[in-house]
C-alpha cells in the first residue's frame, strides 16, 4: 500500500493528470488517489514557491515551457492571481503557473491562498471523473 501511495504522490508531483490515473491503475480507492495526487502536486508548488526566483530564468528560457508560459501570462493579464490559480491544474500545470505568476509579480500570499484550494478542488473533480470512468469500464 505504501508503494502505491508513494507512486501516486510522485506521479501527482508531475501533474494531477498523471497522478490520478496512476492511483487508479494501482488500485487505490478514490479518496487515497485524491489525497496522494493532490499532496504530490502541492509539494511541487511549495518547492516552486521556495525556489521561484532561482527558477525564473529557466522558465523564461525553456522552449518546452514557452506555450504554457504564454498561457499563464494571458491569464495573468486578463484575470490576475485568481485566474492563474484556477486554470493552473487544468491548462498549464501548477508548478509552471506558480513560477511564472511569481516572476510576473504575483503577491505570494494571494497566489498561495488561491492555488491550494484550486488544486484541491480540481483534484477532486478530476478524481471523481476518473472514478466515474473506471466504473463505466469495469462496472
Amino acid at each position: 500500500m505504501i508503494v502505491k501511495l508513494v507512486s501516486t504522490f510522485l506521479a501527482g508531483a508531475v501533474d494531477l493528470w498523471v497522478g490520478i490515473p496512476t492511483g487508479f491503475v494501482l488500485g487505490l480507492p478514490a479518496v487515497l488517489v485524491w489525497a496522494a495526487a493532490v499532496a504530490g502536486n502541492l509539494s511541487v508548488v511549495a518547492v516552486a514557491f521556495l525556489a521561484g526566483d532561482r527558477l525564473r530564468p529557466w522558465v523564461f528560457s525553456n522552449r518546452w515551457l514557452a506555450k504554457r508560459r504564454k498561457r499563464v501570462e494571458r491569464f495573468w493579464e486578463k484575470y490576475g492571481v485568481v485566474g492563474v490559480a484556477l486554470q493552473a491544474p487544468l491548462l498549464s500545470g501548477t508548478p509552471t503557473a506558480t513560477v511564472v505568476a511569481l516572476a510576473l509579480g504575483a503577491p505570494t500570499r494571494s497566489l498561495l491562498f488561491w492555488m491550494v484550494p484550486s488544486v484541491m478542488v480540481w483534484g477532486a473533480i478530476l478524481t471523481g471523473a476518473a472514478r466515474f470512468g473506471v466504473s463505466l469500464l469495469w462496472g
